[in-house]
């Protein structure tokens, strides 16, 4: 009886993190969406003054948004403002995952939206941590959104 027990409550324990992170993406995909919208009514000064707003509605603990067009241009970056303006098509995680180009892909395809797995440094713990990034073309762009999670 005891082991049976044990097993469904090893279980539980295991769906748990499973559920939040399934919240956890809806929340990067709805601030994602959030973001487009938002940056497609603004220029790109005003979004970025926006998304960069550490207290603002587009940074929620360890979820912020960024734009980034076809060539690989940085052209926001929700917390690290430093990033903008840089080029990074050619940039590998640690995998050898090309996951600029991965993005840059599927903001092309004709769903122009999709999720890229990859290691990115976590902005609060700062180590390389596994994440998943959702991505949508902005309309009448050459760019794309992103807000991702880590895992």
């Amino acid at each position: 009886m005891k082991s049976i027990l044990t097993r469904c409550l090893l279980l539980l324990l295991c769906l748990i993190p499973l559920s939040l992170l399934a919240e956890t993406r809806e929340e990067a995909k709805e601030m994602a969406l959030k973001a487009k919208a938002f940056v497609e009514q603004n220029d790109l000064d005003t979004a970025r003054k926006a998304f960069q707003d550490k207290n603002g509605e587009f940074i929620k603990g360890e979820l912020y948004v960024f734009v980034q067009d076809f060539d690989g241009n940085m052209l926001i970056h929700g917390v690290i403002p430093k990033l903008d303006n840089t080029n990074h098509i050619n940039l590998r995680d640690p995998k050898g995952t090309y996951f600029v180009k991965e993005m840059i892909s599927l903001a092309q395809s004709p769903s122009q939206e999709g999720w890229v797995e990859y290691i990115w440094k976590h902005p609060i713990t700062g180590k390389l941590t596994p994440k998943v990034t959702y991505i949508r073309k902005l309309d009448n762009s050459n760019a794309f959104i992103g807000c991702g999670v880590f895992l």
